[in-house]
């Protein structure tokens, strides 16, 4: 882990204000640890080299949710078969607030390499996304590789 810690990805002020536990246990931190070395890390390098190539500004991402225990993720209304709750999904957002060119950019990124999901969230009608969701591996198993954007609370292909 280069970029990030273990405690920016489980972070949660939901589990601080309602103190839920959200420690993961030893399988659950070696997920975090394999999503972040295996795809947060190279990204984020490679995501700094394009800002700073074309004057983006930072090229630094924030983790907005990592793992959830089960409790914490009932609590903010995840899904039960969330990846976020084995430590294989994060949700960034570049510092630099350059949302569009980020989804742009991770779609790039990840066109020949191993994810399960690439989610532009809540979209706007310019096609912007409010954060990416970004998935290691299912918690089913394997890589989907799957390009959604959520638009209007339905997941869509992203265009």
């Amino acid at each position: 882990m280069i970029y990030f810690t273990l405690a920016e990805c489980t972070y949660s002020a939901t589990a601080l204000l309602r103190r839920i536990d959200n420690t993961p246990n030893a399988d659950e931190t070696a997920r975090i640890v394999e999503s972040v070395d295996n795809l947060l890390d190279p990204l984020r390098a490679a995501w700094e080299a394009h800002c700073r190539s074309r004057g983006l500004g930072s090229g630094a991402l924030r983790i907005t949710s990592g793992f959830r225990s089960a409790r914490l993720n009932a609590a903010v209304g995840g899904s039960p078969t969330s990846a976020h709750c084995c430590g294989y999904a994060f949700d960034l957002v570049p510092v630099n607030g350059r949302k569009a060119a980020f989804k742009a950019f991770c779609r790039g990124f990840l066109a020949d390499r191993p994810f399960d999901q690439l989610i532009a969230e809540r979209e706007d009608a310019a096609g912007v996304p409010a954060w990416i969701h970004l998935g290691y591996k299912s918690p089913r198993g394997g890589q989907r590789r799957q390009l959604l954007s959520m638009r209007e609370g339905r997941y869509v292909p992203m265009r």
